[in-house]
């Protein structure tokens, strides 16, 4: 699957991908080593169901995003995430030597508005309302990914948002992106409280205003 970098920052990049491969809903499939994906999980008007969702079993940070994503009368869905702790390697001593990575895919509930350029307005305009923090070290790649079909409507065009956060202990790592995830979801309600017809991105936003120095992924 090929990527084309559409923006790149400090501490962010928006990436477009070029090859539809999957659908929504899903069913679970497992995995080498023992991984398996829950499959589609609908929490549509139901954020509370997702302290049943394994991964966010694992992270208050990416519970918070999910519940706020999928609120009632939220623009939005999740369609599905991952998180999990990752060795970096070949890091300088004073570098932090772990993190932990992650997707979550959002699309508009509305399957028409799920087009190419909303979802890279939805990209610009979540990264756009998020700021860094000179505590946690966080980093965001958003890929703009295309879907065979969505609840039968079918192709079109999704956001999956890899936040990471980074650090020297376990701890610390995940709490940075605990961090990411609380900052994303308050971006997300800020969104959701915008004018129905108003622009998600003006284009005269910054993305990711960072507080803290840069941390190579």
């Amino acid at each position: 699957m090929a990527t084309t970098i559409v923006t790149q920052g400090q501490g962010y990049t928006i990436a477009r991908s070029d090859e539809a491969h999957s659908a929504v809903p899903y069913r679970p499939s497992g995995f080498g080593g023992g991984n398996k994906n829950h499959g589609y999980f609908d929490l549509v008007d139901r954020p509370e169901l997702a302290a049943f969702i394994p991964e966010a079993q694992r992270s208050a940070g990416l519970l918070r995003l999910l519940q706020t994503v999928n609120k009632r009368g939220s623009a939005f869905l999740t369609c599905g995430c991952e998180c999990g702790l990752v060795a970096r390697e070949t890091v300088a001593s004073d570098e932090p030597d772990r993190y932990v990575g992650s997707y979550i895919a959002i699309a508009f509930r509305q399957p028409e508005r799920n087009t190419p350029d909303r979802i890279c307005d939805l990209a610009r305009s979540l990264l756009s309302r998020v700021t860094g923090s000179a505590e946690h070290h966080i980093s965001f790649e958003l890929t703009l990914v295309p879907l065979l079909d969505f609840f039968g409507h079918g192709r079109c065009c999704i956001l999956h948002v890899n936040a990471s956060g980074f650090g020297h202990t376990d701890q610390q790592a995940w709490g940075a992106f605990d961090f990411a995830c609380a900052a994303l979801a308050t971006a997300t309600d800020q969104l959701n409280a915008l004018p129905e017809n108003a622009p998600l991105f003006t284009g005269q936003q910054p993305l990711f205003v960072r507080s803290a120095q840069a941390v190579p992924a």
